[in-house]
Formats: structure tokens, sequence, C-alpha cells
């Protein structure tokens, strides 16, 4: 669960806050045009990369975000922060602008006025419980009237972010940066439809992951750890083997994989005529369902290029 912070936005909104779509048309492809690129790196590993070809006018970029990182890891580069205040558009997974944070905590709850008791054993809940107030510092009554109502993924997320002091929020900078050049700003899903993706994983596969982590905390926070370590290597390659052999196969289905295929009929559209800077969870990049190769299927030429 911890890998969520590579390929969700809106769970990691909701997270830090406890602590339209256009239709897809035939694309013409004419002579390529001349555009000035950047000189592709030697190496796979970066989070930027580069989509021309295919009958662009202009190049767009796409970056991958880990979403939440400690102040003192984050970092973005001179060359990322020029490609977004040259775009025409930000592109990422939400548009930030229009996220309702009052829907988000409705929809981050149990359905039904339910709490998480209703799907465990008397066992399995006072583990939960207990793990949940030592690691957050909670009494039981904060517990059962606010945490235990929460979608098992929303309560992850929190347990691993009360890890990170002084939090920086990737999409949120980005965004500044947007903000100042007045660039226009749109999302691939909107923040319910990113919802229901979470939610076409049942209650009792998420609860499964949850007591998995929090039986495997001190493992599981060490693996989060070198994942974040890779990212800040700019390690693509040992991402995505991380997510490869996760065994929460059903998570990279729904939240990586599906996601992606819809995106792609998406991007090319926005892409046709604009510069765009294409902001997502670094988990949505590499591997055979990844953007990166994706795009290439589509025609596009897609190249590593430096942050800096």
């Amino acid at each position: 669960m911890k890998k969520l912070y590579f390929i969700s936005t809106v769970i990691l909104i909701a997270a830090v806050a406890c602590n339209s779509t256009k239709k897809t048309t035939k694309l013409t492809v004419t002579a390529e045009p001349k555009i000035k690129l950047d000189q592709p790196l030697n190496t796979n590993n970066s989070l930027l990369w580069q989509i021309s070809g295919n009958g662009l006018t202009k190049a767009s970029y796409l970056f991958g975000t880990i979403h939440v990182i400690g102040s003192m890891d984050y970092f973005l580069g001179k060359n990322t922060e020029k490609k977004i205040k040259n775009a025409d558009e930000l592109i990422m997974e939400i548009d930030l602008n229009k996220v309702d944070v009052l829907k988000l905590a409705q929809l981050s709850m149990l359905p039904d006025n339910k709490k998480i008791k209703d799907y465990l054993s008397e066992k399995d809940y006072a583990e939960l419980k207990k793990f949940v107030m030592d690691t957050l510092q909670i009494n039981s009554y904060n517990f059962e009237e606010s945490y235990a109502r929460m979608k098992p993924f929303f309560l992850s997320e929190l347990l691993f972010s009360k890890n990170m002091d002084d939090k920086v929020f990737y999409e949120m900078e980005i965004k500044k940066i947007a903000d100042e050049k007045n660039i226009p700003q749109s999302g691939l899903e909107t923040m319910t439809e990113q919802i229901e993706f979470l939610d076409e994983i049942s209650i009792e596969d998420q609860l499964e992951s949850i007591l998995k982590t929090i039986r495997n905390y001190t493992a599981e926070t060490t693996e989060f750890n070198q994942l974040v370590k890779s990212y800040i290597r700019q390690d693509l390659v040992a991402l995505n083997k991380s997510f490869e052999a996760d065994e929460d196969t059903l998570i990279k289905e729904k939240m990586v994989d599906k996601r992606n295929t819809t995106w792609i009929p998406k991007l090319r559209v926005l892409m046709q005529n604009k510069a765009c800077f294409i902001a997502v969870g670094a988990g949505h990049l590499a591997g055979e369902n990844g953007l990166i190769n994706l795009l290439k299927k589509q025609g596009y030429t897609v190249e590593p290029v430096s942050i800096n």
C-alpha cells in the first residue's frame, strides 16, 4: 500500500488533509514539423521524458512525481521548472483547482455509516486499532469516531505520512509554478473517478493489505524508504522492478495499468497542438503497461532528458 505514493494523487490529498474529459477524435498525421528538442540522455533513468513525433507541432513533457516527500528530499530541477513555465497546459492526474475537500472527505469514508470492525474479526480489529492508536498517538474515542470510519487505503497512507516531517506535496509545488504563469490546468480524471478506481478494490482486499502492512511495518517502512531513495536517484528501473514484484497485483492492475490505458487517448488529443507538461505518479511511467511504452506504441518518440 505504500506504493500508492507513486500512483494516486487524491488519496494523498486526503491523507495530508487529515494530518472536462475531451472526446477522442481521429488524429490526422501530417509532415513532421521541426521542433526544438532537448538532447536525450544516454540512460533511461530520468523522471523527465520528452514526447515528440507522430504529427505533434510542439514537444510535450512527462514527469513522474512521488506525490508527497520529506522537505529535505524534495527536488524538481531547473529544466523541469523551465518546461512547466513554457507549457501551454499543465496536466495532472486530477485538476487540483476542482478538488472538493468536503466531498473528498465524504468519499474517503466507509459506506452506509460502517466502521472497519464490521469487516474484521475481533482479534484483527483489536490488532489494527492498537497499532493505529500507537502510531498516530490518538485515543480510543478519536479512533472509533474518525479513523475507524475511513476506507483502509486512506488510513494506510496516514500511517506512512506520519513518518514524514515537513512534507512537500509535489503536485502543489508544480501547480504554484503554473499559477504564477497563468498556465491553464486540467486533469486526466476527476476526483470522483479516481476514488471509483480505488473502490474497485474491495474493502476486504484493502483490509488484507493494511493488516499485512502493520504486521510487517518495519520491513514495509524500510522498503518504502528504499523506494524514496530510488526516486531521488531517478532510478525508474528499480522503481518498476519493485512494482512488478509487488504481491498486490490487484492494486497494480486497477490503480496503474487500467488508468494508464484510459489516459492514452486523452493525452493524444491534449498534446496534438499544445506543449503539455504532464505530471503523474512515477509508478505510471515505466514497464510494459507504463505511459512511456504505451505512448511509444502510439507512434510517439519518447526520450529521457535531464531535469537540470
